[in-house]
């Protein structure tokens, strides 16, 4: 009998990257194509994209994918994954494919079949049966999946919350759910972002109260800092700058694309005359400007990153100005939002943030939410989706404490095959499922896991280099060697140890033997220098040596 395989390739282990395969036979639906931002210990890395090598070999498998909800964690690693898988079909709800359609080339849209879906649809994909049914989050049209299988059907709740008065009038489907519950679920996967956040969330609509008080009191420009693709924010920001009778102006690339695309599609209500270039908000007084920017999650080279260092080509914050970062840090992202929130202090700005206002609502349900959840689909299995392990291991006690039996709950990290026939479920062997680095044109291999390694050690530890001549025949140093330093000792007060430095490679090579090879000198010099940093200064730099050999 053949069995149903659920394989995550992200999104458990981790905030971002979400991507899950449904296999069956030899067809295989994927759900979401993500990216994750990379943490403090990443230095130079700009996102990270799933590891989805278990497909290379399977490309003529692959039926479609399916997609949640247009935020970067779920559509960003498209581009990257269609390169490599060109012509897969994509089902997007309408917001949703306009915000892929912002993200790939001319060229990809030409070759990608885009089909929109709309809530209450069938959409028969392979031996799938594919049911989109809406729910609310923090962006307009994201839907979970009730997806039925020949063994059985699976529901996937894609990223959701319960709000009663969400801000686009669009609650989620508890009907649908509950109809899924009454043809009997075999499994049910669940986001688990907020599953250590008791209570329940608060609605969407709370958040444009704590806009209007601050907008009350700002007596300069009011710069609001979120994630391009939260549609609903940026509506929200813009209804309470009009109602104080300010402008706003765009910036950031991402950000300008999809309020072009979302307004096109209906998505935004754009009051006339409200919208300004950059170069007219500098004709207004500061008390009736709004800029929407970028750059919430730190990221030196955003808008807000740039106006926190005074490098923007335009932009310069002043005294007076007020600073909303309206979005959750994500985890790992802590140090970097924290940084550009103290400069932003330093150079005058009044500068709001969650906890200490209320400016950002999770789109995520939190516990009694996600009891709800389990009670009304009352899955046969529970998986436990989206976060770190700590919330995947939070969420499966939560299905324990509404009554799901231990052995029908699986906690399970990337790569982990899930098997279920109609009856079973069945954790098997692991496939590839780890980070897939991206750092500007170069992707995987080309900046893996050692290389951020030693990003990494040079940040903490600097370099030295060695450049010296060499006798083979003799075994001997010609001439001096050429030291330098970098984010290592300032070059200013650095002399006397150099010339240490440099009087202790002559003392490595003296005790070489004639022909010993270049390569046996390079090691010798730099053992030599390690241990003659170490014993000055307590710390010891990435050395790179050289010889330079003469015969």
């Amino acid at each position: 009998m053949e069995k149903l395989r659920i394989i995550p390739l992200g999104g458990l282990g981790e905030v971002g990257k979400n991507m899950t395969l449904f296999e069956f036979g030899r067809n295989i639906l994927i759900v979401d194509v993500g990216l994750m931002f990379p943490e403090s210990t990443m230095p130079g890395v700009d996102y990270i994209i799933p590891d989805y090598r278990y497909l290379r070999d399977k490309k003529d498998r692959i039926r479609a994918i399916v997609i949640t909800h247009g935020h970067e964690d779920h559509i960003g690693a498209l581009p990257h994954f269609l390169r490599e898988f060109p012509q897969i079909p994509i089902y997007a709800t309408k917001l949703t494919r306009g915000l892929i359609e912002v993200k790939l080339t001319s060229e990809m849209r030409k070759q990608t079949p885009l089909y929109t879906m709309k809530p209450g649809e069938k959409i028969r994909i392979g031996p799938f049966t594919v049911e989109p049914y809406h729910v609310s989050h923090s962006i307009p049209d994201a839907v979970g999946l009730g997806i039925d299988t020949p063994v059985g059907l699976v529901v996937h709740s894609g990223d959701y919350k319960l709000d009663h008065s969400p801000v686009d009038g669009w609650p989620t489907d508890l009907g649908k759910l509950a109809a899924f519950s009454q043809r009997g679920v075999l499994a049910l996967l669940a986001d688990s972002t907020n599953a250590d956040h008791p209570g329940t969330t608060p609605s969407e609509s709370t958040l444009t109260r704590a806009l209007e008080d601050i907008f009350r009191q700002a007596k300069g420009r009011v710069i609001v800092a979120t994630f391009a693709s939260l549609i609903s924010r940026l509506q929200q920001v813009m209804d309470v700058a009009h109602s104080f009778g300010r402008k706003v102006a765009i910036t950031g690339t991402s950000m300008v694309a999809n309020v072009r695309m979302a307004r096109k599609l209906g998505y935004l209500d754009v009051p006339p005359d409200l919208l300004v270039s950059l170069q007219e908000i500098n004709r207004l007084p500061p008390h009736q400007v709004t800029i929407l920017a970028t750059g919430s999650q730190g990221e030196p080279r955003s808008i807000l990153g740039r106006l926190a260092t005074g490098r923007h080509p335009s932009l310069r914050i002043t005294p007076g100005d007020t600073v909303i970062l309206s979005s959750h840090t994500i985890p790992g992202n802590e140090e970097s939002v924290h940084g550009v929130i103290n400069r932003l202090f330093q150079r005058g700005a009044n500068v709001f943030y969650h906890p200490i206002a209320p400016v950002h609502v999770s789109g995520h349900a939190s516990q009694e939410e996600q009891k709800t959840l389990l009670n009304i689909v009352r899955p046969r299995f529970f998986v436990p989706v989206h976060g770190e392990l700590r919330h995947l291991k939070h969420h499966a006690l939560l299905a324990r404490q509404v009554g799901m039996p231990k052995d029908r709950i699986a906690v399970v990290e990337n790569g982990y095959i899930l098997e279920f026939t109609r009856t079973t479920m069945r954790v098997g062997d692991r496939v590839p499922g780890g980070y897939v680095f991206v750092d500007g044109v170069l992707v995987g291999e080309a900046v893996d896991v050692s290389v951020v390694r030693q990003r990494d050690e040079l940040a903490t530890s600097g370099v030295c280099t060695v450049a010296f001549r060499y006798d083979v025949r003799k075994g001997r140093l010609v001439g001096q060697p050429v030291i330098k330093t970098a984010g290592f000792i300032n070059v200013e007060v650095a002399g006397e140890h150099i010339q240490r430095a440099k009087h202790r490679v002559q003392q490595a090579l003296n005790a070489l033997r004639p022909n010993t090879p270049p390569s046996e000198a390079e090691k010798k010099v730099e053992r030599a220098l390690s241990d003659f940093f170490f014993q000055q200064v307590r710390n010891r730099p990435v050395m790179i040596v050289t010889a330079i050999p003469e015969r």
